[in-house]
């Protein structure tokens, strides 16, 4: 039987991590990116995080923090959700770099939207194919695994993609030069979404 994790003491020590915008919004909202592995979604909500003020949940820094202890990432949900929780109840408005694709979470998501009175807003990562499988293939092997590992994981999760059916407000293309340019576009819509 495999040892569970400690979700407090994980999520304590991820919450350790995060450093909280020094204005909270008028209009809370979270923040819902869809994308495939490898399509940026990092890249993207990193920065668009920074522009809004958002506190944004880092799934990566959370498995990372799980890895390190010997466990699997079956508990990575909880803890963002928790520390989600935590800062929507401070008024905060959030954002996961996580895929919000699965059911699962937009279980969790529309749940928050009932509990805090918000809106979700989503957004789209949608490279061309061939960038991400590029960008996967040149991966150097870390803690997350292997290239061939990445690009397995990203044919596995492509079926829940091919139909999809969310308000997004932009699309990213982050295989484009103009990044910094698509990001200004987006915080603005976003502002602009938010503002009612």
């Amino acid at each position: 039987m495999e040892f569970q994790p400690n979700i407090q003491e994980f999520t304590d020590k991820y919450e350790n991590q995060i450093v909280a915008p020094n204005k909270k919004p008028r209009n809370q909202f979270i923040l819902c990116p869809i994308g495939l592995v490898g399509a940026g979604k990092t890249t993207v909500v990193k920065p668009l995080s920074d522009k809004l003020g958002l506190v944004r949940i880092s799934g990566d820094e959370i498995r990372e923090l799980l890895k390190e202890k010997g466990h699997r990432y079956d508990k990575v949900q909880d803890i963002a959700t928790i520390v989600a929780e935590k800062y929507l109840d401070e008024g905060y408005s959030v954002c996961s770099d996580n895929d919000c694709v699965t059911e699962k979470t937009q279980t969790i998501l529309n749940s928050l939207k009932e509990k805090y009175d918000l809106k979700l807003v989503w957004i789209h990562i949608n490279p061309p194919e061939e960038f991400i499988i590029n960008k996967l293939s040149n991966l150097k092997p870390d803690w997350l695994g292997t290239a061939e590992q990445m690009i397995e994981n990203y044919y596995q999760r492509k079926p829940l993609h091919e139909h999809l059916n969310f308000p997004f407000v932009y699309t990213f293309d982050t295989s484009r030069d103009n990044l910094s340019n698509q990001i200004e576009e987006a915080a603005e819509i976003v502002k602009e979404v938010t503002r009612n």
